[in-house]
């Protein structure tokens, strides 16, 4: 059974290829596409629903395949392959040049994708793209990529904004994230867990005589913890530092992940912010922390 994405990737190539051969055989086209009879007729079915917004009979996808053969009508708009605009593939290549400046990323892979999106994009990058790279204090970057080189810490002033405060905190940069603004993710020692500051707020910063993640939630209590997601829930898997995730096979985007934990105060708390979206979990420890909670 395919994945919702592998079935909707598909969809996106079928379209235009029943579009340009009207009549195509059912057998052939399937083993075209790599899938069984049973499979194609499923996608077909799938294209009655499939159209313009309105859902009215006039704005959905016709096909047919009696007698073996296959014609599908009023698919014209989803005929046409899909094409970046100027600003689409300006964004998408500014993002994977930002991509080539974070720490421990294969430079070579990025500079790779990047090229070829150019060649794809073709005439369309030749137009000017309002995109503005995001600004950040070079010293500050430094600073926190030798840090997360070096495991080591930094003693920072932050701003508050909501509480219009200037704040000091030591934390132990782990990865930079690039946004509307720059961001670093960090253990902070200060709050005891996970956080995520913006470069724009940090006034000021030095380094930290820290040993590495020892006080309170230390690195000996640091560990993989694998867990659920439903549908609902899978867009979890892209703000989490996930390891590994693997699709459920059930046809939408259910998924399983794979993250390192720091703190099971930050688990609990997870998991009772997500607790409808969470399908398991194997970390029996946070479930009783969470459920004490409640309590």
């Amino acid at each position: 059974m395919s994945s919702a994405r592998e079935r909707l990737t598909r969809l996106l190539s079928l379209v235009p290829y029943l579009d340009a051969h009207p009549g195509a055989d059912l057998a052939e086209t399937a083993a075209y596409f790599g899938i069984d009879s049973d499979t194609l007729i499923d996608d077909l079915q799938l294209l009655f629903v499939t159209g313009r917004p309105g859902h009215m009979p006039d704005d959905l996808i016709d096909a047919s395949w009696e007698g073996g053969q296959i014609f599908i009508s009023n698919a014209e708009e989803v005929s046409v392959p899909v094409r970046l605009s100027a600003e689409e593939a300006g964004i998408l290549v500014l993002a994977l040049d930002l991509l080539s400046s974070l720490p421990g990323l294969d430079s070579e892979a990025v500079a790779t994708a990047a090229q070829k999106l150019r060649l794809a994009a073709g005439e369309n990058l030749r137009t000017a793209v309002d995109v503005s790279p995001i600004d950040a204090d070079e010293e500050l970057l430094t600073a926190l990529n030798e840090a997360i080189d070096d495991e080591a810490a930094l003693t920072i002033d932050y701003y508050v904004g909501s509480r219009d405060e200037l704040t000091t905190r030591t934390i132990a940069p782990t990865r930079l994230v690039p946004g509307s603004d720059w961001y670093v993710d960090a253990w902070c020692y200060s709050a005891g867990g996970q956080r995520r500051f913006a470069l724009g707020r940090i006034r000021s910063w030095q380094p930290a005589n820290h040993p590495p993640l020892s006080v309170g939630e230390s690195t000996s209590r640091s560990r993989e913890v694998t867990l659920g997601l439903s549908a609902a829930g899978a867009w979890l898997a892209d703000e989490l530092e996930v390891i590994e995730r693997e699709y459920f096979d059930t046809g939408d985007t259910s998924v399983r992940v794979r993250l390192l934990v720091h703190s099971v105060d930050w688990l609990s708390r997870f998991l009772l912010c997500h607790a409808d979206v969470i399908t398991d979990i194997d970390d029996t420890e946070a479930v009783g922390a969470a459920l004490r909670r409640l309590g």
